[in-house]
Parts: structure tokens; C-alpha cells; sequence
């Protein structure tokens, strides 16, 4: 292990017994190179760390293990979920925490660290940070359960095109989290099958994790079954609403029809027309016109079409 360089120094969280946590937020800075060349950080977990959209995994080098969480972020207002990224170095003495930016994962645990001596040790760390980045699933998920409970009620009132966007918003969504879910769950299941001596001892805790990380792939598959039989209801209400009103228009054009057929017969410009000659013609012309209407809208309603 080389010196600190004065980037790296910058980052150090703390230190106890010999174990030292470091946290870095600018990573187009020296401070990852720094901390590369003083403790064997591989070059690919390096160049990972500064690229971003990088799917959950753990790999393994020679002096420590590297992971890639990912971190769930969901608007409700515009019904879009997306996911960051939080990058973990761990060996048996060293803890490093990568993060483009500030990071609400740090500020969560940071505060336990120093509270408690016992968080300065890699399992438990370890442990703690995905313990939080993993509770947050859940209730992203109640929030996406209330959105889609929301979303049957409106579409039952009455539909609109906005809503239509937001179900295919919402699934992408959900989609999306499966995809990230699935990885997660890879990567703590690895971590399951470790033999280093400080992670065996919190292999109950990371079973605990591993079971949340089940349960909110499940919730996904029941929503998006959910969210298919909103779909299936949308697009019946619009059809509905659809025949409705072409079954209106249609009464309309049908009563209309022999109105028109009746005027224009004797608006042509013929003196040998029945009536055109007669005191009672267009009085009875007004007559014809009622009667028919009135007779289409009886076989209409006979027929029960309205």
C-alpha cells in the first residue's frame, strides 16, 4: 500500500481499529486514482465507477471485492422511475463508497457510523448501506400501488389520452425496476455464497435483504397484471364511449335521411310535382317531414338501440 495521496486523504470518512472508510463524490477527479495506486483498486472497477448505468453485479479481484448497487428513485407527479448507481470497494480492513454527486445512501449511514463503533467493520458497513438502498424498493412500489388504484377509479369515470400515456408509462417503469431488481438480487445472492470470514458473520442479515429484494419482484409481477387489466379497461371505455357516439351520430343521419330525401324531391324545379300547385302542399310537406322522423325514432326504440 502507497502513501495517501492529498485527493484520497480529502475522503476519508473515518477511521477505528485499524478499518477505514473513504467516500468519493467527484469521480472525474484524482481522488480514485489515488486511492487506485495506494490500495490495488482494479482499472475495470475504476473505469466502472466513472461510467455510468451500470447494472447490479460483484466481482472479485485479488486484494478486495468491488460492487455495483443500484439505487431507486420514482416521481410520482410524472409516474417515472430511474435508478443511480453507488459503487463499494470492501476488503477486510477497507471500506471505499463511490457516488457521482451527493449521495442520500451516505448521509443515511454516515451517522450510524459514527454513532456506533461496532458499523467500523467491513460486513457490517456493507451490510448497512444495502440494507438502506434496498428498503427504499418497497415503498417506491406502495407508491406505485396507490398511482395505479388511482388510475382505476379515473378510468372508469371517464377516459382521456393522458391516461393512456401514463399506463405505458408506468409499465415501462416496472419493467425497468424488474430489470434492476433482478440484478440486485444476483449480486446479494453472490454475496450469500462468500466465505471471507467478516461477511459469513452477517450472512443472516444479507438473507433478510435477499428476501426483500424477492418480495418486491413479486409485488412487480402482480402490479404489471394489475396495470394490464387498466390497460384492457381503458381501451374498452374508449371503444364504449366510441360506439356511443357513433350510435348517436347514426340515429341522427337515419332520421335526417328522409327529411332530406322529402325536400329535395320537391325542391326540384318541375311544375308536374303532386302538391306543388296545391293551398295545402307545404303544409303537408312539413307533415310528411315529422311523421318520418317520428316514425324512425319509434322503430329505433322499439329495436331498444336507445
Amino acid at each position: 500500500m502507497s502513501e495517501l495521496g492529498p485527493a484520497a486523504a480529502a475522503c476519508l470518512v473515518g477511521e477505528h481499529n485499524h478499518f477505514r472508510w473513504f467516500h468519493v463524490e467527484d469521480v472525474k477527479g484524482p481522488a480514485l486514482d489515488e486511492l487506485a495506486a495506494a490500495f490495488g483498486l482494479h482499472d475495470l472497477a475504476i473505469e466502472d465507477c466513472r461510467n455510468k448505468r451500470q447494472r447490479a453485479k460483484v466481482e472479485e479481484y485479488d486484494s478486495h471485492l468491488f460492487l455495483v448497487l443500484n439505487t431507486l428513485h420514482f416521481e410520482k407527479e410524472k409516474s417515472e422511475c430511474w435508478f443511480g448507481e453507488f459503487d463499494i470497494f470492501v476488503a477486510k480492513d477497507l471500506l471505499i463508497t463511490v457516488h457521482d454527486g451527493p449521495s442520500r445512501t451516505f448521509r443515511a449511514v454516515h451517522p450510524k457510523f459514527k454513532a456506533d463503533a461496532k458499523m467500523a467493520h467491513p460486513g457490517h458497513l456493507l451490510r448497512a448501506l444495502l440494507d438502506f438502498i434496498v428498503d427504499l424498493y418497497l415503498p417506491v412500489l406502495d407508491t406505485v400501488e396507490e398511482r395505479i388504484e388511482e388510475m382505476e377509479e379515473e378510468v372508469i369515470g371517464k377516459t382521456s389520452p393522458a391516461q393512456l400515456s401514463e399506463i405505458f408509462a408506468l409499465r415501462r417503469a416496472l419493467i425497468n425496476f424488474r430489470r434492476v431488481a433482478t440484478g440486485m438480487r444476483d449480486a446479494v445472492n453472490h454475496l450469500l455464497y462468500r466465505t471471507e470470514p467478516w461477511l459469513r458473520a452477517e450472512q443472516l442479515y444479507l438473507r433478510n435483504v435477499y428476501d426483500h429484494i424477492v418480495r418486491a419482484l413479486d409485488f412487480v409481477e402482480t402490479y404489471r397484471e394489475i396495470l394490464t387489466g387498466v390497460l384492457d379497461v381503458h381501451l374498452t371505455a374508449t371503444a364504449n364511449r366510441t360506439n356511443e357516439i357513433m350510435k348517436v351520430l347514426t340515429i341522427y343521419t337515419t332520421i335526417a335521411a328522409p327529411i332530406l330525401l322529402i325536400t329535395g324531391y320537391f325542391g326540384q324545379n318541375f311544375d308536374q310535382l303532386p302538391l306543388i300547385h296545391q293551398p295545402y302542399g307545404v303544409p303537408v310537406m312539413h307533415g310528411l317531414l315529422v311523421i318520418s322522423s317520428l316514425a324512425a325514432l319509434w322503430f329505433f326504440k322499439r329495436r331498444g338501440w336507445y
